[in-house]
C-alpha cells in the first residue's frame, strides 16, 4: 500500500518534476516560436509587425513633436519607418538579429503585454495607452525589461534625429557654418 500522506506539493516527485518542466519548454518554445514567426526585420526590411512596433514606439517617444494634422503625422512617421530601415541596415547583423528579436518581442500580444502591459497592438493603441506602455517598461523592475526600452529609445530617436528632414520638427536649425 502506497502512502498518499508523503504525495505533497511542497516534497516534489520526479514525474511532477518531469510535468512541469516539459509544460514550461512548451510554454517557452511557443512564446519563442511566436517571436521567431513575428521578427520586425527579415531581409533588411521591417516587417509588418515591425512598422507596427516601430511607429508606435516612434508615437511614444517624439509624439509631442510630431504636428497635429493626420496627414502630416502620417507622412512623417511613414518618413521615418523608410529611414529607419536604412538605419538598421546600416548596423552589424548581430544588432540587427537583436533588434528584429526585440521587435517580435513588442509585436506579439502576450510577450508585449509582459513586457508593456499594453493589450491592442500599437497601431490600435491611444497615444496615452503607449505612453503608459513604455512608461511600464521604463519603469520596470526587471533590468532586462529596462534595457528593453534603453534599447527601442536610442534605436527610435537615433534614427528619427539622424534624419536631417526632421531637425525642423525638433527646432534644430541644423549645423552651423563655419
Amino acid at each position: 500500500m502506497v502512502d498518499r500522506s508523503i504525495d505533497h506539493p511542497l516534497t516534489p516527485k520526479r514525474r511532477w518534476f518531469l510535468k512541469t518542466a516539459l509544460a514550461i519548454g512548451a510554454v517557452g518554445a511557443s512564446l519563442g516560436g511566436l517571436v521567431y514567426w513575428h521578427r520586425g526585420v527579415s531581409n533588411g526590411k521591417l516587417t509588418e509587425h515591425g512598422r507596427d512596433v516601430f511607429r508606435g514606439l516612434a508615437i511614444g517617444f517624439v509624439g509631442p513633436m510630431l504636428p497635429k494634422g493626420k496627414a502630416e503625422r502620417d507622412a512623417i512617421l511613414e518618413g521615418h519607418l523608410q529611414h529607419l530601415e536604412v538605419f538598421l541596415n546600416g548596423m552589424p547583423n548581430v544588432l540587427q538579429i537583436e533588434i528584429s528579436a526585440i521587435a517580435g518581442l513588442l509585436g506579439n500580444m502576450p510577450t508585449r503585454r509582459m513586457l508593456t502591459g499594453l493589450g491592442p497592438n500599437w497601431t490600435s493603441a491611444s497615444d496615452e495607452e503607449i505612453a503608459q506602455a513604455i512608461e511600464t517598461m521604463r519603469m520596470n523592475p526587471l533590468p532586462t525589461t529596462r534595457l528593453t526600452y534603453q534599447v527601442v529609445r536610442a534605436v527610435t530617436c537615433m534614427a528619427f534625429f539622424s534624419n536631417s528632414a526632421h531637425w525642423k520638427i525638433a527646432g534644430y536649425p541644423g549645423p552651423i557654418e563655419i
